[in-house]
């Protein structure tokens, strides 16, 4: 007889919970003693599979099945609850009273059915089991015990807390040093010249006094950086004469992102929420690439407007933005040819300096065609929403790229798959249609380039076990892309339309809700199962609007802390922000080279995370020691 009921466990609903347990000063000690044995001890734990002892990897425990029944043979499928509609894998066939030990994911949760000979499921658990723990679980045709943990798993989560503390603890003796030193720094420089620093709190930050819209501040506006890499600096030291100042939590927002990028790329410490989403969903990691796009659409605005009004000729502009795009692309080519992989007949096309270069070119020939670098300060109808409309062009064309997307992915017929397939291929659904990673997107990257040029390796292969290649930079990402940088340009337009700080935050706010009103319409709300689902390898629709919508309510906060309260310099971060080519390609090339990496003790996340720290590190002091020197690199 099947039974229906699913039963919902976890490891955290035992005895030793953390939570249970947080002020117990003994387990605090236990926690603290496996901190010390990672760093010291090269071997995990071992598992015993039946015919061998396997030593555990990260993101992985040890399970040990017991069959209790006495006369039928009970088989084990299995699979993790990551992997969406995908059919569970056959571990093994339990004669009465034997039993069996195999190695489980500990990264999600653990779909498990114990099914008779026939194939009939009799019981269903779902359990979340905990990073090089030990468990066993007895079964029987009549019913499944709970699960006993034998080995403790390990508080994943303790590296991180301690890095906080310390990274804190840190940052809290500097600011003690700046204190103490601040009267010596302050007769030190009271003869000299103002400093970059002063000339950033300039009139493009300052609120203006006046009406909630304000007037202009067409001639108050720094030329900030262009892009990530494009320009990321060319505007570093602002001439007297332009009397012009840069927007210091836009370098900082542009600063956490790069360093970010750089501790995800170097490992982010084995944790799964610093890696890319298998499929669909969302994790720290996705939300980067975007980010860079939405800054770059923010800078680009200023950069153009800069150089209409000084009359360069648009013809000039063009040349100087065709060349910025073909260096970005061939730089994007140089890293693909990394670590030997620089084979012509596999040679990768695609990629994220790639993906760069085509939306620049797209959204800055917008730009310097149809912005009007003069505003007229005659007031209007739309006033309020001016600019809005007054690039109205602008939003046209971007528009009718995400309905051509759009179309092509829910339309276009692709061989052996349905109509407007969005799925990661491989196991999912059943394993229907295995060939079809990506659908329409994959399906025109193969046409276009090659399947022997497009990415071979991606993150839906680990869970959905899909062998076919997919780019999630590819052609048809590009398209949405753009919706991106354009979204950060609307936000650039605010900054040099509205004068006060108050109008500014409050359309960053609005633009951010209404995007993630929309990227919550399109996915229904949840991670599978949408019409549109938040995809960082599709670029979906809903996955702009999501990191778009975290990109307004960020630079927001930045800019009430930075710019407008003056609580925060964005310190660190913002020496990184200033320098993002020369961080973004040195540690592209230095990833596997000592200082930045090496070859952990064990494998435990406290190894991986502090390496990946340091590394990370490195290049924010090599951000500082540049700033101090004003060495920039641009293009």
């Amino acid at each position: 007889m099947e039974k229906d009921a699913v039963v919902q466990q976890s490891s955290s609903d035992e005895p030793g919970s953390v939570v249970a347990t947080v002020l117990d000063i003994d387990f605090i000690c236990i926690l603290l003693e496996s901190l010390i044995m990672s760093l010291t001890e090269p071997s995990t734990p071992k598992c015993n599979t039946g015919q061998k002892f396997v030593h555990l990897k990260l993101g992985q425990a040890c399970l040990n099945v017991n069959n209790t029944d006495v006369e039928i043979n009970l088989q084990l499928w299995a699979q993790a609850a990551e992997c969406y509609k995908c059919s569970p894998w056959h571990y093994f066939t339990l004669a009465p009273n034997t039993s069996q030990g195999l190695i489980v994911n500990s990264t999600y949760p653990t779909d498990m059915y114990i099914r008779n000979e026939s194939g009939s499921d009799l019981h269903r658990l779902t359990y979340h089991f905990g990073e090089y723990g030990s468990y066993q679980l007895g079964i029987s045709s009549m019913d499944v015990s709970s699960m006993h943990v034998l080995d403790k798993p390990q508080n994943i989560y303790l590296p991180l807390i301690m890095a906080v503390v310390f990274f804190f603890m840190l940052n809290f003796m500097w600011q003690c040093a700046k204190f103490l030193g601040y009267g010596m720094e302050t007769s030190c420089t009271s003869n000299s010249t103002a400093s970059p620093s002063a000339d950033e709190h300039s009139h493009l930050l300052s609120a203006q006094s006046g009406s909630e819209e304000g007037q202009s501040s067409s001639q108050s506006q720094a030329s900030s950086s262009s892009a990530l890499l494009v320009g990321s600096q060319s505007q570093c030291t602002i001439p007297d004469s332009q009397k012009k100042g840069r927007l210091m939590s836009l370098d900082t927002f542009r600063g956490i992102a790069i360093v970010i990028m750089i501790f995800v790329n170097y490992g982010g410490g084995k944790y799964y929420f610093f890696q890319h989403s298998r499929w669909n969903g969302l994790t720290v990691a996705d939300l980067v690439f975007p980010w860079f796009l939405w800054i770059m659409g923010v800078s680009l605005i200023f950069s153009i407007r800069s150089q209409l009004q000084r009359t360069t000729k648009r013809s000039q502009m063009v040349l100087k933005i065709t060349k910025r795009c073909i260096i970005l692309f061939f730089l994007g080519l140089i890293i693909n040819s990394l670590n030997g992989k620089n084979y012509m007949p596999t040679f990768r096309i695609l990629g994220v300096l790639q993906r760069f270069s085509i939306c620049y070119f797209i959204t800055a020939l917008l730009e310097v065609y149809f912005m009007n670098p003069q505003e007229s300060q005659e007031y209007v109808w739309y006033w309020k929403m001016r600019d809005i409309v007054r690039s109205s062009v602008q939003w046209v064309v971007t528009i009718v790229l995400v309905v051509i997307h759009t179309v092509i992915t829910f339309s276009l017929p692709v061989p052996g798959c349905p109509t407007g397939y969005l799925g990661p291929g491989g196991l999912y659904n059943g394993g229907q249609h295995g060939n079809c990673t990506g659908g329409a997107a994959g399906y025109i990257d193969i046409k276009i380039f090659g399947r022997s040029h497009v990415y071979p390796h991606p993150s839906c292969a680990v869970i959905y076990n899909s062998d076919m290649p997919y780019d999630p930079e590819g052609f048809m990402g590009a398209f949405t892309s753009v919706l991106m940088v354009q979204l950060g340009a609307a936000a650039g337009r605010i900054i040099i339309t509205y004068g006060n700080h108050k109008s500014r935050i409050k359309r960053w706010n609005i633009w951010g809700l209404v995007c993630g009103l929309m990227a919550g319409f399109l996915c229904g709300w949840r991670k599978e199962g949408g019409l549109i689902p938040v995809n960082k390898n599709l670029w979906s629709l809903s996955f702009v609007f999501t990191t778009a919508c975290f990109a307004f309510f960020l630079l927001s906060l930045c800019y009430l802390l930075i710019d407008k309260w003056h609580w925060w310099s964005g310190n660190p971060f913002r020496y990184a922000g200033m320098n993002s080519i020369l961080l973004y390609v040195g540690h592209e090339l230095s990833e596997r080279l000592f200082p930045w990496s090496w070859q952990p003790v064990g494998q435990y996340h406290s190894n991986h995370l502090i390496m990946n720290l340091w590394g990370t590190s490195i290049w924010v002091i090599i951000a500082y020691l540049c700033h101090r020197n004003k060495f920039y690199v641009s293009l």
